[in-house]
């Protein structure tokens, strides 16, 4: 084998393997609330790195930002889809609802048990979690229908 041939075959192999060395994407879990559609991911950051992903409206992607009981309708509608030991054993991730600025800064939030459908741990001032750590925190993309083309003449 050539030294030309080699590199070839290296490069090939390198290429093929090149996929499986990125993070895979997380996948998105479908679910309605409130009679809306959602899909909800998570991703793995702190508050302090990612402040935009932590709010009800654009740029942040937390529906139930400011809100505790929707925070908990979510949690519950999610129960384990997200997985079953994703913040810590038994428990899907971490649905950050508010923040506290005083330092060194708090986030607020609501963990699923995903053992028990009934059971969730409020993570609030007695018991909330560093912004600067990162938890897997999920988010949502509100699924609303695009509209029909409209007519290329017309009215």
């Amino acid at each position: 084998m050539t030294a030309s041939t080699r590199i070839h075959l290296l490069a090939f192999v390198g290429a093929s393997l090149l996929p499986l060395a990125s993070p895979l994407a997380a996948q998105a879990v479908s679910i309605n609330v409130g009679g809306t559609d959602y899909e909800v991911f998570y991703t793995t950051t702190s508050y302090n790195a990612n402040p935009d992903l932590f709010g009800a409206a654009s740029p942040g992607r937390m529906p139930w930002w400011g809100n505790i009981g929707l925070a908990s309708l979510f949690a519950a509608e999610l129960y384990d889809k997200l997985g079953e030991d994703v913040y810590q054993p038994g428990y899907g991730p971490v649905f950050a609802y508010g923040y506290n600025p005083a330092s060194p800064g708090y986030v607020y939030a609501l963990v699923q048990n995903t053992l028990d459908l009934s059971a969730q741990e409020n993570l609030d001032s007695s018991n909330a979690v560093a912004a600067s750590l990162s938890y897997p925190y999920p988010y949502a993309r509100a699924n609303t229908p695009v509209p029909a083309p409209m007519p290329l003449f017309g009215a």
